[in-house]
């Protein structure tokens, strides 16, 4: 009796201090993760050894959540019942992909039906473990240029391919494996000047293709695809056209009646917009504009959108002589949330 009354006492005392259910175990080495633990995590060592840590599906849902909602989890040693919580987030996630989803079908439509315009739509939301956030996409279906002609094409070919055997910098053409080099045969040599001659004449005539086109349809983007011989590609051109303060102060206005932001945040991005439209003038004589800094907390990145006519490396723009140069802006406000804008100026 007494045996009996001993073992009872270990029983009971082994299942109160047994440990609370685990969010991870860990092994040496890169293994497989159990069923019941199948997040795996992998983790180096300092002296070079590999350990594999599996979670719970909860842990790295709550992982993912974050915040107290994660601290309050670890805590409590994986215990925590937070499946309402999960579910909450999970449908808080699917509803910010379906509203970027259909901001990119929008955009997409639009732009089908808008060939060689630029088309953005934005998104936003306010999450409960989150905060708020959002973002934009741009689409731009290209008008098409008129297609290469074939007789054309077989001239600029024979005329490049001239000019190539004719430069005594490719009469003998060399290829290196590790430190050695070895020339082309005959045969190499000529199949590579011919593939070289048809790649040129392809660029050279969708380009000019593109830029007739272009320059028929300013502030439209147009591209020409080639196929020559056996090689093919793409050349675009875009010809701006000059903007005015009105217009990008009202697609400035456009694009926050779509986002979530307060009255302070509106204001200093109008002010900022404004800004930049007063030290972008229309024209100049100078090789170069520099873009005002962003606002405290914000940032931004400015491209071109004709390359060929000039260039933007940060706040800095070079504009070629002559050329019209259309500037675009990305400022963004707050995580995932940006404005685009654009300027235009003429360098005389």
């Amino acid at each position: 009796m007494k045996r009996s009354l001993i073992l009872v006492l270990s029983m009971f005392l082994t299942f109160i201090v047994a440990p609370s259910a685990k969010a991870n175990v860990s092994f040496d080495g890169d293994v497989s993760c159990p069923a019941d633990f199948p997040i795996k995590y992998g983790e180096s060592n300092a002296n070079g050894s590999y350990k594999t840590v599996c979670h719970t599906d909860t842990y790295h849902q709550a992982n993912l959540i974050g915040g107290d909602v994660f601290q309050n989890y670890v805590n409590s040693g994986g215990t925590l019942d937070i499946s309402q919580v999960i579910t909450q987030y999970r449908r808080e996630q699917q509803s910010i992909s379906d509203q970027r989803a259909n901001a990119e079908a929008q955009a997409l439509a639009e732009a089908n039906a808008n060939p060689g315009q630029e088309v953005c739509k934005t998104w936003s939301y306010t999450s409960t473990f989150n905060g708020s956030g959002g973002g934009g996409t741009c689409v731009t279906i290209p008008l098409a240029a008129r297609k290469i002609d074939n007789t054309v094409a077989a001239n600029k070919i024979a005329e490049i391919r001239s000019q190539l055997e004719a430069d005594p910098q490719y009469a003998t053409l060399r290829y290196g494996i590790g430190n050695q080099t070895f020339d082309y045969t005959p045969a190499e040599r000529a199949a590579l000047l011919d593939q070289w001659a048809a790649n040129m004449a392809g660029n050279e005539l969708a380009k000019s293709a593109a830029s007739k086109k272009a320059a028929k349809n300013p502030g439209l983007r147009v591209c020409s695809d080639w196929v020559v011989g056996s090689q093919n590609g793409q050349q675009c051109d875009y010809v701006p056209v000059a903007l005015t303060s009105k217009a990008i102060l009202a697609s400035v206005t456009e694009q926050l009646d779509g986002l979530e932001l307060t009255a302070a945040l509106d204001k200093k991005v109008n002010k900022f917009v404004k800004a930049v439209d007063v030290a972008i003038p229309n024209t100049t004589s100078a090789k170069t504009v520099t873009i005002p800094k962003a606002p405290k907390g914000m940032s931004q990145v400015v491209t071109v959108e004709n390359p060929d006519d000039c260039s933007a490396k940060g706040r800095k723009v070079k504009i070629d002589k002559g050329a019209l140069c259309e500037i675009s802006i990305a400022l963004t406000v707050a995580a995932g949330i940006d404005v685009n804008f654009a300027q235009t100026i003429k360098r005389n």
